[in-house]
Order: structure tokens, then C-alpha cells, then sequence
């Protein structure tokens, strides 16, 4: 048996996966009692070394002020990205923040005035368009190819996408939702067309670690080589990858100086630059210590893609998982059940009672498809199918 088998109840805990049902749905859909499978959170434990390294310092007790990351802290961030990337992260390139999302909007209130465009790659996390919004700013638009067999990077729509204003460009790397891992080419295509266009490049690789084609292996934007590296700030967390998301810390690495401060300059303005000292307690012990852990996590999670897009592909309902390349996260494609966006949302939550993101999220290309989350036990996913299988088949029937 697995570790990651065993069912940890969650209710109760103040856990936005599985206890804001009547706060964020309909009545009639909370009502349902649908099984939390939606946002990037996994119902696994931490790392006994992350739980380790936190049990001590509760032990200790004082919860002051921290003087920023230690020589330790940032050992352990960079080293990280040298063991598994290959790539090598100067010290002072690293910047702290509370989270990716605060990093993006301080980003584009950095380096873009309102009025700019933003460039996205839809079907796209929703935080990308809806960030750039909420700060006076527009998204603009070059969406990824479908091919059938799931989505690949247009490089004749990305360039034609960019308009005079347009500033930054938003990458995700690997994609969420649709799994791609970018190829070298493709990273170096986007960012030569950002270099021509004076484009700056956020590139947001929180997912970096779930790679699961073992085929494939991330490549970060800024290890391209200096060009890349001076354009771009690259945002990481130990947060998807180790399921520590509510200790609120990350990591940027910034290679340009002027870049940096101007950043930092923003970040100060904002708000007080500290992170949660208990998050950079288990960032370090997971960066430590979490490999062994993590090698275990992906096997078990790449098997859970395999056997939910087996099953769901297999009913002969017309729903299809597409493949993925990355991500705890299934995309899966709902249009032939015939139903509008928001049917389609009703249809899973008080039909097949399961609480999914909705594809509306990523964007008008996300209509008609689902996103999955298969960070749980076998016995979760299991469960999944067996109420998609009764709802559809009941459908069919009644149609």
C-alpha cells in the first residue's frame, strides 16, 4: 500500500477544497454534496521531513520577525533548481515573496502602466487574464493550437497577437491546464519574439516539478542563456509540488539587477516584505529533503492519470482525457455531451455530484472541458469515475 492511499478526511479543517461548498455554489449544487476535485490542492500529507522541520519549530516557540532567507534557505532553494533543472540560480537573484499570485500583480504594476495589454496563451489559469484586469490592464490573446490529441504553441498567432502596447508576456511552464511541456524551441521561439517586440517575460513555473511523461524534462525559461535570463523573472514555489500551498511562500529569480529593484521597489510599495516564517521553514526541509518523497508522489499521481483517462475515455459516453505531459491536473473534454458551459458545470456538480473547474476559467477556449484534479487516493479517483459513469449513463438513457 501506498502512502498516498491512505483517505485523509478534510472536512472540518477550514479547507477551501473542501469546506466553502455553500459559500461558493448555488444552493441546489451544494446541496448535491459533490466530491471536491477542483482546485490545485492535494489531499496528501507534506513530507515527514517538511512536518519535522515545522514540529521543531512549534517546539521552539517564538514566531518573530525573520531576517529574510538565510545562506541555508537560499542553498536550499537554488540547489534545488541545479539537482533537477540543471540550471544555475545565483544567490542574489533571489527575490521572497508570499506567493506567485502577488508576484504577477506586482509584476505588471512594475513593468506596464494601464491601458497596456498583457500577452496570455489561453486555455490558460484564469489568475493570468483576471490579474491583468483587476490592475487596469488587457489581456491579449494567442491561443494554443488544438491538435486533437491536445494543444501545441502557434508561433505565427503568438507574434501576431502582440500589439504596440503590449508589455509583458505571462508564460506557464509546464501549462496549466493542458499539461504541455514546452520544447526548447518553443521556449526560445517565444522569447525571441518577446526580445524583438521589448516584451518582458514572466514566466510562472510553479507545476516545474510534475512532470509526468518521463520522457520529458522541464526546461526553465531563463536557463535558455543570458539573453532569456536578463529578460524575465521566473516565479517558483515548493507549494504545488509538496501540497504546502496555505504556508505562503515563494520564490522569484530575478537575473537583471534593474529588474530586481524595480520589482522589489513595487513589492515595498504594496505591502511588507516579509513571508511567513513557518513557510520558509518547510521550504527548506522540502527542497532538503523532499526528493525521495516527490519521486514517489509522481509515480503514484502519473498512475492516477493513466488509470481516470482509461476508465473516462473507455465508457463510450464521449468524454475524453486528454494526454498530459504535466500536472497533477486531467484536462478533460466534455463537448460531446451537447451542454452549454454553465449546463456542463450543473451537469457535474448536481448530476454526477463532483465539483471540478470549470473550463470557462481558462478562458472562451476552455468551453466544453473540465479540469480534474487527481492529487488523491486511488479510492478518490475511483469514486470519480464510478459517479461519472452513473450520471452519463443516465443521461444517455433519459435523452
Amino acid at each position: 500500500m501506498s502512502r498516498f492511499d491512505e483517505v485523509i478526511d478534510r472536512r472540518g479543517t477550514n479547507s477551501m477544497k473542501w469546506d466553502s461548498a455553500k459559500a461558493m455554489l448555488a444552493p441546489e449544487e451544494a446541496a448535491s454534496d459533490p466530491l471536491p476535485m477542483w482546485v490545485a490542492d492535494m489531499d496528501f500529507r507534506a513530507p515527514e521531513p517538511v512536518r519535522e522541520a515545522l514540529a521543531e519549530a512549534a517546539r521552539e516557540g517564538v514566531f518573530g520577525y525573520p531576517a529574510g532567507g538565510s545562506a541555508a534557505y537560499v542553498a536550499a532553494v537554488t540547489g534545488w533548481q541545479q539537482r533537477r533543472f540543471g540550471w544555475d540560480v545565483a544567490p542574489e537573484w533571489v527575490v521572497q515573496v508570499s506567493g506567485i499570485i502577488t508576484a504577477i500583480k506586482t509584476a505588471v504594476q512594475a513593468f506596464t502602466r494601464p491601458g497596456d495589454s498583457i500577452l496570455i496563451q489561453p486555455p490558460v489559469y484564469g489568475h493570468f487574464r483576471d490579474d491583468v484586469l483587476l490592475n487596469g490592464r488587457f489581456p491579449v490573446c494567442a491561443p494554443l493550437l488544438p491538435t486533437g490529441e491536445g494543444y501545441r504553441y502557434d508561433e505565427a498567432a503568438f507574434e501576431a497577437a502582440i500589439r504596440p502596447d503590449t508589455r509583458v508576456f505571462i508564460l506557464s511552464n509546464p501549462h496549466n491546464p493542458t499539461g504541455n511541456v514546452w520544447s526548447e524551441a518553443d521556449l526560445r521561439s517565444m522569447g525571441e519574439i518577446c526580445a524583438r517586440h521589448g516584451i518582458l517575460v514572466i514566466a510562472d513555473e510553479i507545476h516545474q516539478d510534475l512532470i509526468m511523461n518521463p520522457a520529458l524534462r522541464h526546461r526553465p525559461f531563463a536557463s535558455l542563456g543570458e539573453a532569456f535570463a536578463r529578460n524575465s523573472i521566473t516565479c517558483t514555489a515548493p507549494s504545488k509540488t509538496f501540497n504546502l500551498p496555505g504556508l505562503q511562500s515563494a520564490n522569484l529569480f530575478i537575473p537583471d539587477p534593474r529588474l530586481r529593484d524595480a520589482f522589489r521597489r513595487q513589492y515595498d510599495r504594496n505591502m511588507f516584505p516579509l513571508v511567513n516564517v513557518l513557510g520558509m521553514v518547510a521550504a527548506q526541509a522540502a527542497y532538503t529533503h523532499g526528493e525521495p518523497w516527490l519521486e514517489e508522489l509522481l509515480a503514484y499521481v502519473r498512475a492516477n492519470h493513466a488509470h481516470f483517462a482509461k476508465a473516462v475515455n473507455g465508457m463510450g459516453t464521449g468524454l475524453r482525457v486528454l494526454p498530459s505531459d504535466a500536472l497533477y491536473l486531467a484536462w478533460m473534454d466534455c463537448r460531446a455531451l451537447g451542454l452549454d458551459a454553465e449546463a456542463l458545470n450543473r451537469f457535474m456538480l448536481t448530476g454526477a455530484r463532483l465539483w471540478l473547474d470549470k473550463g470557462q476559467k481558462f478562458g472562451a477556449e476552455g468551453h466544453g472541458f473540465m479540469r480534474v484534479n487527481l492529487g488523491c487516493p486511488r479510492a478518490t479517483v475511483d469514486e470519480a469515475i464510478g459517479r461519472l459513469r452513473a450520471a452519463t449513463t443516465a443521461r444517455a438513457r433519459a435523452a
